[in-house]
């Protein structure tokens, strides 16, 4: 069994919120996602909540990207990915209940299925919706077993995901559509063991017994394979498990032995890896049975096997989903919470963390993040599922183990993040911006190290857990809430995040003197590739590639990147090298004033030598020049800063004026080193001669240039 600590200290977390706002809900809705909104990273990783207006109970989502459509009713819920915010909400249909079926061809086309068996086709460009609905007339109020076509309060509706044309719908019957609802087909016999001919009216009471026969049964979840199109899996509430493998024209009673009617089967899951696989969730709760039923069939159905050790006894089914990319890596969303399997349900582990008690009605596998649907009204993301993923490759390692990152996405952030919100108001961390780098350590460290390099091996950030971080603050009128924790590798036993903002650095130093007032500026953007991750524990290392690539929504070329990349690292290499005689200067200052304090009245020869050099400083860093203008080092710095920043700020081609901001004040840059530098090889040496004269030590520079470059490198 996986071990607490190497289940992953993961935590269910906010995926989107929009600063300053609230959304209050209800029907079914789609929110547009805009670019990212960052905030300070959580200790681990953890569960998101975005609380809805209705309760969502199954989840499908597109292939989305940033940018796309989040959407929900209480029936379901279609979220794009969770480094996102939400900016715009727009009705996608009348019902509050259904599934959301996002066409594969076209995220702007969304189908609904509504209660009792409407469908809707959702144009978001538009706005307008469509009835397709397979037989539209007016249901409510009629008896099911009297209706054409019968639906639950959740019809399921799904596209195949063999073939992006085929949307299927269960009714008593798996129907299908190739052209949008336009026309419908059913592919299928009753599939709920009914023996009622339409036209038939039965006499008596419906009962248990006989509310099957007479129809009161439906098609409640259908799964399509994968790996083959006409491998088609059907359940019904009335207990009821039937297969196709020809695309529907034979079906077969696959049911598991001694399932008794009235079983719901809430929900199949066609395997990803295995045509023959599949998984079913068995809700018996409307029997008065809460034991927890999943079942496991490797051989098209022909035999079953109940899977529920580590569930707890009361926890019934309601949904089960294998992992996209790890066979045998199953999650189970039970009335109770969620649970995890790494061996392909031999055994389950709580995977609850800091989600509430509720009941999990979907679960479904975005990329890298895992998403349910409860019916508390709010769906649930975990960030990151790729250490669940990799679980039972770290067991192999005695000593630690990086684990091979996630597709780190290159999002331009907005340059002001919102205000916090206050701290009584609820809300949750979005999922850090970058790339995030985990490794376990099976026992304590003394020094952990992290590299990251390019394609042509040049070092592109390095971290290590000696790195010192400051924690001391001006005295302003902001709260601690609004500063960002400090990266920090840690070194104690168990599972570490780290999260590389995606940025070079001139030697991967964190930063030089936090207490100066003038900070390092970021370092440039990488540009989408693959890149090496190196992990050294006490001298051991381990290495993973990484890939990064840019937001699937910028327009940028290569080129473009590649230019804003060149330009943006010659400029941080010059915006460096002033900050560091920035940082050599207001040393050297603060061996002055000591000088001075110390001096005092007694050597009038020395003092106004001492006051001298002040001066000359102090004109090497802030000399005046024309009327709005300063040609002094530090305002030359801070202009190249800005120009910096103007380059990293987008995805385009970089602005002329950028680029005439950095020219003009590289060369006041440069003028303002090399007075520096004169400085330090002729007035600062006829200073300490006359230091050296009085009797007093003179001023080591190459001592202060050896502490600056030590800051500046480690």
């Amino acid at each position: 069994m996986i071990s607490r600590e190497e289940l992953y200290e993961l935590v269910w977390s906010v995926p989107m919120i929009k600063v300053g706002e609230k959304f209050k809900l209800s029907g079914s809705y789609m929110a547009r996602v805009c670019s990212t909104l960052r905030v300070p990273r959580p200790e681990r990783g953890y569960w998101a909540k975005l609380a809805v207006g209705k309760a969502p109970e199954k989840t499908a989502l597109p292939d989305a990207q940033p940018g796309d459509q989040l959407g929900w009713s209480q029936g379901e819920v279609l979220p794009a990915p969770s480094r996102a915010r939400l900016v715009a909400l727009t009705p996608a249909g009348g019902s509050e209940s259904g599934y959301m079926a996002p066409d594969p061809k076209d995220p702007n086309i969304i189908y609904l299925s509504g209660t009792y068996g409407s469908v809707s086709r959702y144009n978001r460009r538009t706005g307008l919706s469509q009835d397709v609905t397979p037989w539209p007339v007016p249901t409510f109020g009629s008896e099911i077993n009297q209706r054409k076509y019968r639906d639950p309060w959740t019809p399921v509706l799904i596209f195949s995901p063999a073939d992006s044309t085929t949307l299927y719908l269960g009714t008593q019957y798996v129907m299908k559509t190739l052209d949008g609802g336009l026309h419908w087909q059913t592919i299928s016999p009753d599939l709920t063991g009914s023996t009622q001919q339409p036209g038939d009216k039965a006499e008596g009471v419906a009962t248990s017994e006989n509310a099957k026969q007479r129809g009161y049964g439906v098609v409640f979840t259908i799964a399509a394979s994968a790996l083959n199109g006409d491998t088609i899996w059907a359940g019904s509430d009335t207990g009821l498990i039937h297969l196709t493998r020809d695309g529907g024209k034979t079906w077969k009673d696959v049911t598991p032995a001694g399932l008794t009617a009235w079983s719901k089967i809430s929900l199949i899951e066609a395997s990803h890896f295995d045509p023959a696989a599949a998984y079913a969730a068995v809700d018996r709760s409307r029997l008065d049975d809460q034991t927890p039923y999943v079942y496991r069939t490797r051989d098209y159905g022909a035999t079953w096997q109940l899977i529920t050790n580590g569930i707890a006894a009361n926890a019934f089914l309601r949904g089960i989903r294998e992992d996209t990319e790890r066979k045998g890596l199953l999650f189970a969303g039970t009335e109770l919470g969620i649970y995890v399997s790494f061996d392909d349900g031999g055994v389950w582990q709580s995977l609850q963390l800091n989600l509430p008690v509720t009941s999990v009605r979907d679960l479904t596998i975005h990329g890298d993040d895992l998403v349910v649907a409860t019916h508390g009204r709010s769906f649930w993301i975990l960030d990151d599922i790729t250490p669940l993923r990799q679980a039972l490759d770290a067991e192999k390692d005695n000593t630690f183990w990086l684990y091979h990152p996630a597709r780190a996405y290159r999002i331009d952030n907005d340059s002001f993040p919102g205000t916090p919100l206050p701290p009584e108001e609820p809300t949750a961390e979005n999922p850090p911006a970058g790339a995030i780098l985990d490794y376990f350590l099976k026992s304590s460290a003394s020094t952990v190290s992290l590299e990251i390099f390019d394609a042509q091996q040049n070092l592109v950030h390095k971290f290590s857990s000696q790195d010192k971080h400051s924690e001391k603050r001006p005295p302003l009128p902001i709260g601690e809430r609004w500063f960002p924790k400090p990266e920090v590798l840690g070194t104690n036993p168990g599972l570490q995040r780290f999260v590389w903002d995606l940025s070079w650095s001139s030697s991967g130093g964190p930063g030089v003197d936090e207490e100066s007032e003038f900070r390092n500026p970021r370092g440039p953007k990488v540009v989408p590739g693959i890149y090496t991750v190196r992990l050294t524990v006490d001298g051991k290392t381990q290495t993973q590639p990484l890939e990064v690539v840019m937001d699937p929504r910028s327009a940028a070329t290569p080129e473009i990147l590649q230019q804003q990349l060149q330009l943006g690292r010659q400029i941080f290499a010059e915006t460096m090298e002033a900050r560091r005689a920035l940082a050599e200067i207001a040393s050297l200052r603060k061996h002055l004033a000591d000088l001075q304090r110390k001096v005092g009245e007694k050597d009038s020869a020395i003092k106004p030598a001492l006051a001298d050099a002040q001066n000359e400083i102090s004109k090497i860093e802030t000399r005046p020049g024309a009327v709005g203008e300063s040609s002094g080092l530090q305002d030359g710095f801070a202009d190249m800063a800005a120009a910096l920043r103007v380059v990293e700020s987008g995805d385009r081609a970089v602005p002329s004026q950028a680029v005439a901001v950095y020219n003009e004040s590289s060369q006041r840059v440069k003028a303002a080193i090399g007075e520096w530098n004169e400085f330090k090889t002729t007035k600062l040496q006829r200073l300490n001669q006359k230091l050296s004269e009085a009797g007093v030590a003179p001023i080591a520079i190459s001592k202060i240039e050896q502490e600056v470059q030590y800051l500046m490198s480690r």
